[in-house]
């Protein structure tokens, strides 16, 4: 048993170690409820509530993080991601936000920085496979396609069944002229969410490119009817039934491509290859003129329209077809 001092030593103790308690517990209750806020859609009452933390707690790790990326989302980038910057360096051994501050940096167009934190949660967490995809979109959108395609590659180890992962990865190889490893990635994606008119967007280009238009129509004709307004899906659709000298549908689609895009090159030269090969030369002569005007310095845009205005004539349509008119 105790004796009376120590009993008032431990009442002491007592008194002055709840308070503590108290007060993390309370601020810890009330990140929770920030969370549960933000989560339904009520950022102020989020954002009050996390206030409400840091007036007492300004280091509070969680509620600095979670008004970090409240801000991010919330079109304050830069102010977002220098309270991230803050979690990182209170808390640098969690993948978790330099991963989120990765996402936030992405968001900015802050490309090295973002590659810089997604390389840390990678480091810290190998199989994290959110960080992996950010450090993917980071390289990829700096040029690095190796890199990017490297990550692809180990987050589709750890995420066999992620269709989106699949799909990047496709697009990466392509960029490194890997069309076997392109067409099995983009395969693999549809085959895990065949109703993605992207994902079979995506493997009808790659297949006109190389091509096979025929092998490509599905896809295409799939990937247009599930989202009409997919300009690749569109305008290369509309290649591979000019190709197959389905006129009419071609030139139907090609110009839907325009019409969704009206200032790509691409799609008004493919539309006047196509027209003129469908012995409409008045709408050929327009196309190939509106695609020289958007690239006045594209030599293949002035020759085309040089032909046609000359003679009517532009040779090697199909040929045009496939290897000029692909984005």
């Amino acid at each position: 048993m105790m004796n009376r001092k120590q009993r008032r030593t431990a009442a002491k103790i007592a008194q002055k170690q709840p308070k503590t308690t108290k007060v993390a517990s309370a601020a810890d209750a009330l990140v929770q409820k920030a969370i549960a806020a933000i989560q339904q859609g009520a950022f102020a009452q989020g954002e009050s509530a996390l206030d409400e933390v840091l007036v007492h707690m300004p280091q509070h790790v969680e509620a600095l993080h979670q008004k970090g990326m409240l801000m991010a989302r919330t079109d304050r980038l830069a102010d977002g991601i220098a309270l991230l910057r803050r979690v990182v360096e209170a808390k640098p051994d969690e993948a978790l936000y330099w991963n989120n501050l990765a996402a936030a940096c992405l968001l900015h167009d802050a490309l090295e920085e973002a590659r810089a934190a997604s390389r840390r949660a990678v480091k810290i967490d190998p199989g994290y496979v959110m960080a992996l995809r950010n450090l993917a979109v980071a390289a990829g959108d700096l040029g690095d396609h190796r890199e990017a395609a490297d990550a692809l590659r180990e987050a589709a180890r750890r995420a066999p069944n992620d269709a989106e992962i699949s799909s990047r990865l496709g697009l990466a190889l392509l960029e490194l002229s890997d069309a076997p490893g392109a067409e099995a990635a983009l395969a693999k994606a549809i085959a895990l969410d065949p109703r993605n008119g992207e994902y079979r967007g995506n493997l009808g280009v790659l297949l006109v490119k190389q091509g096979r238009s025929g092998e490509a129509m599905p896809h295409l004709a799939k990937a247009v009817e599930l989202n009409p307004d997919q300009f690749a899906a569109a305008l290369h659709y509309g290649i591979a039934l000019a190709l197959a000298n389905d006129h009419e549908k071609g030139l139907r689609w090609l110009r839907r491509a325009t019409s969704i895009d009206n200032r790509s090159d691409a799609a008004w030269g493919a539309l006047a290859d196509a027209a003129l090969a469908a012995g409409q030369r008045t709408e050929a002569l327009d196309a190939a003129r509106r695609a020289s005007e958007i690239a006045p310095t594209d030599a293949t845009h002035r020759k085309r329209l040089q032909q046609i205005g000359a003679s009517g004539v532009a040779a090697d349509v199909s040929e045009s077809l496939i290897q000029i008119h692909i984005e």
